[in-house]
């Protein structure tokens, strides 16, 4: 009984034009390999309703994959079942359903980084390959500038709260303290304290500086004063986990005569910016002006008026900004060796940027006020409220337009706490969230009797693969080199002056996919099919996996 292997289709690469090989490659489908009773066969398919329904107690009744892993377990038998006399070689390229929730990549540096400028700077060098959506947890270290909270601070905060939290407010307002007596009226969480310091100091930072906001609080016991860490993000301010410690800082305020003096002694060397900062007693940091003050201006200037100090003494200094708007901005500052120098408190921080259209910023974070604002009986979203967030953007972002991206990150319970990151893509009507079921395809081959996960990808060499491997080892193996780049085929006969030995065949297939996959993940696969010469020419196989970033025959 004569032995055939059947392929139904090929995957690769298609040749087309004028190749030598062209009748090898041709016939391949048809070669008659003895001792193979079985067909080898590669083909797609697509998984439908009813393949799903097959495993509807394993899926929970979904069409979808809940893991890759879950794929990787069931779908091997479902092609035992539909391709029962496929056998050793089968390649089948399956498409489905898969649960592909975004999640975060770890990433750390010991860099000081002060702002989210900075910080795209740093991953745009650092993670080159990161794909727009990508959401990262950073760790890296950032100056600390302080701010505390004045009587004033304390009205403002009071009157704008006053409507959500009267007792609070009016207290805080009366007093210029927040109470922390929990089991009092005027009582002020955690999470109402950082919406005051949102609601008093929102747009007088950059995104991504971090402020160490000092207050007066009142516990009924010994305690007067508290600090949260916190961190601009450009729509509000987050509360950090972690403590600035370190000596108290001595504050200074910027009054009119210190701007005089700072315009009187920069005249010559920044003429513009020194006429503009003592005319409207601010300093213009707006990049684009002429008149603008760069940190290290500003320095310079704080340097001319502050007072001769200790040396270690800290100090706390305010002054007014210009950037569109009057603010103010704090720098802390450090004197040592006959001078004040910036940046004295560092502090280690970890924080969420996400990838959008080319560059990093923070992702707008939900905060309680919002699930409050949603009449949510817990600050979380579920699957059937989950559609609010892209109804919330319309308002958020009033001018958007067609193909902007939102990045979010939000609370989820289903059956569990979570944290949960995405991105909606407005198409000039309406945002949509994009789904954590997405649909994918990968290939699985049958192997020592069993279907198996196979990123394995077939490919027959070119005659311009021919060509780069003869250049490549001409100096190496100048008679085997010359050989397979005149006559297109490897020489097999191991007596000859051209032969081609497998550690000789591994080198190549090194030099080859390395320059037409040089990206190729840890643990993929190519089977490598080419034109050999053993007295007459035919087409020989070898598979390769990378391993520990090389290409090694797989056993």
């Amino acid at each position: 009984m004569k032995k055939i292997i059947y392929c139904l289709a090929i995957l690769g690469t298609t040749f087309m034009g004028c190749e030598p090989n062209e009748d090898i490659y041709n016939n391949l489908d048809s070669v008659d390999n003895p001792g193979f009773d079985y067909i080898q066969a590669v083909e797609t398919y697509v998984f439908t309703t009813e393949d799903y329904e097959l495993f509807e107690t394993e899926l929970s009744e979904e069409e979808f994959f809940e893991t890759q892993a879950q794929a990787d377990q069931l779908i091997p038998g479902f092609l035992a079942d539909k391709y029962p006399v496929w056998g050793e070689g089968s390649l089948v390229n399956v498409t489905y359903n898969l649960f592909d929730e975004t999640t975060l990549e770890v990433l750390s540096t010991t860099e000081t980084l002060s702002n989210i400028n900075q910080v795209d700077g740093y991953l745009a060098s650092t993670y080159e390959t990161a794909e727009n959506g990508t959401f990262v947890e950073l760790t890296y270290n950032a100056d600390v500038l302080s701010y505390e909270l004045s009587e004033g601070d304390f009205e403002k905060i009071g009157n704008a709260l006053s409507s959500s939290y009267p007792e609070a407010a009016s207290s805080a307002a009366n007093y210029s303290n927040f109470d922390r007596r929990s089991d009092r009226d005027a009582y002020w969480s955690d999470g109402m304290i950082l919406e005051g310091i949102n609601e008093l100091l929102s747009g007088e930072y950059s995104a991504g500086q971090v402020v160490a906001v000092t207050f007066a609080i009142y516990d009924g016991g010994t305690n007067y004063s508290e600090s949260f860490t916190v961190q601009y993000t450009g729509s509000g301010f987050s509360k950090l986990d972690v403590e600035v410690s370190g000596t108290s800082a001595t504050e200074y305020t910027l009054g009119s005569s210190d701007y005089d003096t700072i315009g009187d002694a920069l005249a010559a060397s920044y003429p513009g910016p020194a006429d503009n900062a003592s005319s409207y007693g601010s300093f213009d940091v707006r990049d684009t002006s002429d008149n603008y003050w760069s940190d290290a201006m500003i320095l310079e200037g704080l340097n001319i008026i502050l007072p001769t100090a200790t040396e270690g003494d800290i100090y706390a200094v305010t002054y007014k900004i210009y950037n569109g708007s009057v603010g103010t901005q704090t720098m802390t500052l450090l004197y040592t060796e006959g001078a004040y120098i910036a940046n004295a408190t560092i502090v280690e921080i970890t924080t969420v940027v996400a990838k959008n259209a080319g560059d990093w910023e923070f992702p707008y974070v939900f905060t309680a006020k919002d699930y409050d604002a949603f009449g949510f009986n817990y600050p979380n979203f579920g699957s059937s409220s989950v559609y609010i967030i892209d109804i919330f953007l319309e308002s958020l972002y009033p001018y958007a337009e067609q193909g902007d991206v939102a990045m979010v990150q939000y609370a989820y319970y289903a059956g569990s706490a979570s944290t949960k990151y995405g991105h909606s893509i407005f198409d000039g009507d309406k945002w949509t969230l994009t789904p954590d079921v997405i649909e994918t395809s990968f290939q699985y081959g049958f192997e020592d009797g069993a279907w198996l996960p196979d990123n394995t990808i077939k490919y027959m060499l070119l005659d311009a693969d021919v060509d780069l491997i003869s250049s490549a080892f001409i100096d190496i193996y100048p008679g085997p080199a010359d050989n397979v780049g005149y006559f297109g085929s490897f020489d097999r006969r191991s007596g000859s002056s051209n032969f081609w030995s497998d550690e000789m065949l591994l080198e190549a297939a090194n030099v080859l996919l390395d320059a037409r996959d040089p990206s190729a993940a840890e643990g993929q696969k190519y089977a490598l099919n080419f034109v050999v010469y053993t007295g007459s020419t035919g087409i020989e196989s070898k598979t390769v996996i990378k391993t520990g970033g090389v290409w090694l025959y797989k056993e």
